[in-house]
C-alpha cells in the first residue's frame, strides 16, 4: 500500500472567476442556437431509433424464416420413408402452421410439380403447380438448394411468396417441400406491438408500391421514414417503416426552461466545486508522480510481479514477468487460470498451487512451479504471494512475486552431482582418508577404507580415532610416519597435512595406507638381493678357482716332471751319500698331491652337461620374472607377465632356462635405459601350441639396426662398451641343446622381441623333425 501525502490546495480566485465567466459566455452562445440544435438532435434521435428498430425487425424476420427453412429441410427426407414418413410430414407441417400463422400451406411436391401432401392430409386429387406458384420449386431444382420465390398476387388480391426446399438423392431431384407465406400475415403476426405503435410497417416493391402492411391504414405523411432491402425473400422487396409522430410538442419549451435552471445551478456548483477541482488536480498530479515512481520501480526489478484478483485473474504484470513469458502486458491482463504460460503437462500441479494460493495456504518458502516461454522453452520459478488489501482492510486480491530459478536449480543439481561423484571416488579408494578438526581433533569425515583399516567398522560407527603424531603435541604442517598397531603383523603409513575446511577453519587431512604388502615385498627383494650377491660371489669364487686350477696345473705338472727327471739322472750313490733321494721323492710326491687337489677343484667347478627333467616351463618363467623385478624397478621400467592359460610339461633344465630368460630381460632393460625411453616396458608372454612351448621377451625400445641384427650371434660381437659378446651365443646354445629354436623379430611399435621354443615332453622326436 502506498500512502499519498496530498498538500493543501491554495486558492486562486482569478482563475476561478475567469472560468466561471467563460462558462456563462459559452452557455449564452449555446442558447442562441438551442432550438435549431435541439430540433436537429431530436430528429436525428428519432431517425436513429427508427433505423435501429427497423434493423432489429429485419433481423427478427430473417431468423424466423431461417427457422422455417431448417424445419422444412428436416421434413423433406420423411416423404420418401413410406406411410410412416408421410404421417410424420403431415404432423410436422400442421405443427408448423399452428406455430406460424403467416404460413398459408406446407406442401410436398414431386419432381413433376404435383402436390402429393400438405399440412392437412394426403392429396386425393393431384394438383399440378405452374407459373408463379412453381417458380420457387423450379429455382430450387436448378440450384439444388433451398431458395425463396418471387412475390406473386393471388386471386383474393393478397401477395404471397414461397420457400422451396429440394430433396436430391444420389444426384437426382426427387421433389421438394413448398411453404407458402402470406406477406400481410407475416407482418401482422411477426411485427411486435411496440414497433407497430410507433411506426407504420410495410413491404414495398422497387416502385415504392406497398404490397403488404401491418395494418390497413394509410401511411402518415411528412414524417420520418426509412426502408431497407428485405432478403429473404428479396427480388426487389424492401421493408419500410414510417413514424407516426410529426412534431416536437411541448418538449422544446420544457427543455429550454430546464436548461435555464441548470445554468443557475451550474453557476452555484462551479462556485462550490472550485476548491474540489484544485484539490483533485493536485491529487492527480501527486498520484501521477507516485504511479510513475511505482512503474519505474516495478520495471527496474529483475523479479516478476503479478497482481491477481480474488478469482486468480491477472490484473497487472511488470516488465520482468513479460520478459520471462515472452508475452505483452495486453496479452497477460485479463487471463484466468489456466494461464497461457502454463505447460500443458504440468497443469494439475499448477492448478493445485493456484487453489492453495486462493485459499490462503501459502508455504513459507513459496512454490517451485514450472512455466513456459511463448516459444515453448520451459523454466522453473520460485513463486511467492501475499494478500492485497484496500483502504478499508478488506482483501481485494493477491500480489505475487517470482524469479527464475532454472539456472540456480541446474547449478544446485550440478553441485550435488559433483559432490556425489566426489564422495563416490573417495569412498571407492583403497586408501583411507579422514579429516579431523584442528582444535578439538573431532572427526569431520572418514571414508570406508579408513574406517575398516583403523577401527574395523563403518564410518558411521561410534569411534573417535586419535591419529599418531597429532594428539597432544605440535607437528609440522606436512609429515608422514609408519607404524604397526599389532607389533609387526600389519604396517601402515600415515601421511597428514594441514588444510582449510569448508568453513575456513583449520583441519587435518590424513591418508592411511596399508604398507604391509610393500614391506613384505621389500623384505623379499632384500633377501633375493642378498642371495643374488651370494651367488655372484660364489660364481666369482668358482671362476677364480677354475682359473687358479687351470693356471697351477701346468706348474705342478712341471715340478713333478722335473723331480722325476732329477731322480733318474742322479746316480744312486750320490743320492744316498748326499741325502738327495728322499727330498726329490718328497718334491715329486707333494707335486702330485697338489695336482690332485687342483684336479679336484677343476672337477668341482667345471661345467657339467644339463640335467634334464620334466617340469612346468611357466614356473621357470615366473621365477625369472620375480628375479628380474628388482632390476626393472631399478631402471624404472614396467615388467609385465602374460602366462599361457594352458599348462604343459617340457623336458628341460630349469636353471639354464631361467638363465636364458634373465639374460634376455637384462639386455632389454639395458637397451631401453641407454635409449632413454620415457616409459620403458618389457612384456614376457608364453604360448602353448600342439608340439612346442614358446616364450617371447618384447620391449618398446629402439629396436635393432640391420647391421646389428646380422652380427647378433657372432662370437665376441657386442654393442655394449663392457660387453664380452658371448651372452646370446650361450643362450642360443642352451636352447638348441634342448632341441628348440632361438630368434629375434622387430615389432610394429619400434621395439624388438626375442623368442625361443622348446618341444613338449609328450611329442616324440620324429614328430618334432616332421614339424
Amino acid at each position: 500500500m502506498y500512502l499519498l501525502n496530498v498538500p493543501s490546495p491554495k486558492p486562486s480566485p482569478r482563475l476561478l472567476w475567469l472560468g466561471v465567466m467563460l462558462t456563462f459566455a459559452a452557455l449564452l452562445a449555446a442558447l442562441a442556437g438551442l432550438y435549431s440544435l435541439v430540433y436537429r438532435d431530436w430528429e436525428d434521435e428519432q431517425r436513429d431509433g427508427l433505423v435501429q428498430e427497423l434493423l432489429w425487425l429485419d433481423q427478427s424476420l430473417r431468423l424466423h424464416l431461417e427457422g422455417h427453412q431448417q424445419a422444412a429441410e428436416s421434413m423433406a427426407p420423411d416423404t420418401l420413408a413410406g406411410a410412416e414418413g408421410q404421417r410424420r410430414f403431415i404432423a410436422a407441417a400442421a405443427l408448423l402452421r399452428r406455430e406460424s400463422r403467416e404460413i398459408v400451406d406446407v406442401q410436398w411436391v414431386d419432381a413433376r410439380g404435383r402436390v402429393l401432401l400438405d399440412a392437412s392430409e394426403t392429396r386425393a386429387n393431384i394438383v399440378h403447380l405452374s407459373g408463379d406458384a412453381y417458380d420457387a420449386l423450379w429455382r430450387a431444382e436448378r440450384l439444388e438448394r433451398s431458395i425463396y420465390g418471387t412475390p406473386y398476387r393471388t386471386a383474393d388480391g393478397k401477395y404471397r411468396f414461397d420457400l422451396a426446399v429440394p430433396l436430391v438423392v444420389h444426384g437426382r431431384y426427387q421433389g421438394g417441400v413448398r411453404i407458402v407465406y402470406d406477406m400481410s400475415g407475416l407482418l401482422y403476426h411477426q411485427v411486435p406491438w411496440w414497433i407497430a405503435s410507433q411506426y407504420h410497417i410495410s413491404l414495398v416493391d422497387l416502385s415504392g408500391k406497398a404490397l403488404a402492411s401491418k395494418f390497413e391504414q394509410a401511411e402518415p405523411q411528412r414524417t420520418l421514414s426509412h426502408q431497407i432491402s428485405f432478403d429473404p425473400p428479396g427480388y426487389g422487396l424492401s421493408l419500410r417503416a414510417v413514424s407516426y409522430r410529426a412534431g416536437v410538442g411541448i418538449a422544446l419549451p420544457v427543455l429550454s426552461s430546464f436548461i435555464g435552471l441548470l445554468t443557475l445551478a451550474l453557476a452555484y456548483s462551479l462556485w462550490r466545486i472550485r476548491g474540489h477541482v484544485r484539490e483533485r488536480a493536485q491529487a492527480e498530479k501527486t498520484l501521477q508522480h507516485e504511479m510513475s515512481l511505482r512503474q519505474a520501480i516495478e520495471n527496474s526489478m529483475n523479479s516478476g510481479l503479478l497482481a491477481l484478483d480474488l478469482n486468480g485473474r491477472i490484473v497487472r504484470a511488470n516488465r520482468a514477468f513479460c520478459e520471462l513469458t515472452g508475452l505483452e502486458p495486453e496479452q497477460l491482463v485479463g487471463q484466468a487460470p489456466p494461464y497461457s504460460f502454463w505447460p500443458k503437462d504440468d497443469e494439475p500441479l499448477l492448478q493445485g498451487a493456484m487453489r492453495a494460493l486462493l485459499s490462503g495456504d501459502l508455504p513459507e518458502h513459496g512454490f517451485e512451479l514450472p512455466f513456459s516461454h511463448r516459444d515453448g522453452e520451459r523454466f522453473e520459478v520460485r513463486f511467492y504471494a501475499t494478500p492485497l488489501r484496500g483502504n478499508d482492510g478488506r482483501q481485494t486480491g493477491w500480489v505475487a512475486s517470482l524469479y527464475d530459478i532454472t539456472e540456480l536449480k541446474k547449478k544446485r543439481l550440478a553441485l550435488n552431482y559433483s559432490h556425489q561423484r566426489f564422495l563416490t571416488v573417495l569412498n571407492g579408494l583403497d586408501v583411507g582418508l579422514c579429516v579431523t578438526d584442528g582444535a578439538s581433533s573431532q572427526l569431520l569425515y572418514a571414508n570406508p577404507a579408513f574406517a575398516q583399516m583403523w577401527a574395523g567398522q563403518e564410518p558411521e560407527g561410534a569411534y573417535c580415532p586419535m591419529l599418531p603424531g597429532l594428539a597432544g603435541r605440535s607437528v609440522a604442517d606436512r609429515a608422514q610416519l609408519e607404524f604397526s598397531p599389532d607389533s609387526g603383523d600389519s604396517w601402515f603409513q600415515l601421511q597428514y597435512r594441514k588444510i582449510s575446511w569448508v568453513n575456513e577453519e583449520e583441519a587435518w587431512l590424513a591418508m592411511l595406507v596399508d604398507v604391509s604388502g610393500q614391506r613384505q615385498r621389500d623384505e623379499r627383494e632384500r633377501a633375493q638381493e642378498e642371495r643374488f650377491q651370494t651367488t655372484s660371489r660364489l660364481i666369482a669364487m668358482g671362476e677364480m678357482a677354475s682359473s687358479l686350477a687351470h693356471e697351477l696345473n701346468q706348474p705342478l705338472t712341471a715340478i713333478s716332471t722335473y723331480a722325476a727327471g732329477v731322480s733318474r739322472r742322479l746316480p744312486e750313490a750320490v743320492q744316498l751319500q748326499h741325502g738327495i733321494k728322499e727330498p726329490v721323492q718328497a718334491i715329486a710326491q707333494q707335486a702330485r698331491r697338489a695336482g690332485q687337489i687342483v684336479n679336484s677343484i677343476r672337477a668341482f667347478v667345471k661345467k657339467h652337461a644339463p640335467q634334464l627333467e620334466r617340469s612346468d616351463p611357466d614356473q621357470a618363467v615366473i621365477r625369472a620374472h620375480a628375479l628380474a623385478l628388482p632390476m626393472s624397478e631399478k631402471y624404472s621400467a614396467q615388467l609385465v607377465l602374460e602366462p599361457s592359460s594352458r599348462r604343459v610339461t617340457v623336458q628341460m633344465d630349469p636353471v639354464l632356462i631361467e638363465q636364458v630368460l634373465l639374460n634376455l630381460i637384462k639386455n632389454a632393460l639395458e637397451a631401453m635405459r641407454e635409449a632413454e625411453i620415457r616409459r620403458p616396458l618389457v612384456s614376457i608372454r608364453t604360448q602353448a601350441g600342439e608340439c612346442f612351448w614358446r616364450v617371447e621377451v618384447m620391449d618398446n625400445g629402439p629396436g635393432l639396426a640391420q647391421g646389428v641384427k646380422e652380427n647378433l650371434f657372432t662370437p665376441f660381437y657386442s654393442t655394449k662398451p663392457d660387453g664380452m659378446g658371448i651372452g646370446l651365443n650361450i643362450c642360443r646354445s642352451i636352447v638348441e641343446f634342448h632341441r628348440g629354436e632361438f630368434g629375434v623379430n622387430d615389432t610394429l611399435s619400434g621395439g624388438c622381441v626375442f623368442w625361443f621354443t622348446l618341444p613338449l615332453s609328450e611329442v616324440s622326436p620324429e614328430s618334432q623333425r616332421v614339424q
